[in-house]
């Protein structure tokens, strides 16, 4: 930021403003809202399953404000090549080349037109057809499966953490994700999982049974985001925030946070 841009700031945040550039709209409530939850509950590692090109990790960097450990796992090997290479600038930055689900073995993986629609499952046009072109079978891959219960133990031996989130983005196979964690699930202290309105593949849950299934394993609705502002008014799918109310209250009194406000300025 320019010193210009840092002087108008300061005069905007006394006036009781913040100031957004145009391109950066559409995600900076949820920015400011995991800034502060990250904040609140002392998130030192963050699982980002379902990877792609790094997005996420990109959004936790720059949008965030995050700077501890991400885990990312991507199943496709072309990108989670690309991942390796570009973990190599960021020390904080692990990349499995897998996917997580129930149990541990090998299994294909659809790949479709546009590969972040890449998923365990088929699409289906029964609801929408919306995504046909690009929620379309191109090719078949197998790809190493584990379950997050597995992977956990390798990562204690990498890195110290004590304050795991995790996020889920799989296309429909969060809920697979989640029951591959019994043993850590617990643990994990705040989650996000992408959540159908209307489910664009066969067998995947819609948002109220996801929620639902989530809410049975001790976790609390906390933040819902749409996360498709170009189909707007429809929404499709959100970002489904909760949180393991136990344990975020404990990151609390152990640190005596107080959340952080939002800046005044954001490039």
């Amino acid at each position: 930021m320019t010193p210009l841009k840092h002087t108008v700031a300061r005069w905007i945040s006394r006036l009781g403003y913040t100031v957004v550039p145009n391109w950066r709209l559409a995600s900076f409530v949820q920015a400011d809202f995991l800034a502060r939850l990250f904040a609140l509950a002392g998130i030192d590692l963050v699982l980002d399953v379902g990877a792609n090109r790094g997005q996420y990790r990109d959004f936790l960097r720059h949008d965030v404000g995050y700077d501890g450990f991400i885990a990312s796992f991507e199943p496709l090997p072309a990108l989670a090549r690309h991942l390796v290479e570009r973990s190599a600038n960021d020390e904080r930055w692990i990349v499995h080349a897998c996917a997580l689900g129930r149990e541990r073995g090998t299994a294909p993986f659809n790949v479709m037109e546009m590969d972040t629609f890449s998923s365990f499952l088929s699409p289906t046009a029964s609801a929408t057809q919306r995504f046909d072109r690009m929620n379309s079978v191109r090719s078949k891959v197998d790809v190493p499966l584990r379950t997050l219960d597995d992977v956990v133990e390798e990562l204690r031996a990498k890195v110290s953490f004590r304050r795991p989130y995790l996020k889920l983005d799989t296309q429909g196979y969060d809920m697979a994700v989640i029951e591959g964690a019994a043993k850590f699930l617990p643990h994990i202290v705040a989650l996000q999982t992408e959540a159908s309105v209307t489910p664009i593949y066969e067998g995947s849950p819609d948002f109220a049974t996801a929620i639902r299934m989530l809410e049975s394993r001790g976790f609390a609705l906390s933040g819902i985001f749409p996360n498709n502002p170009g189909h707007f008014p429809r929404m499709f799918e959100f970002d489904c925030h909760m949180v393991n109310e136990a344990l975020v209250q404990e990151g609390v009194d152990a640190a005596n946070v107080v959340p952080p406000r939002a800046p005044a300025f954001r490039e």
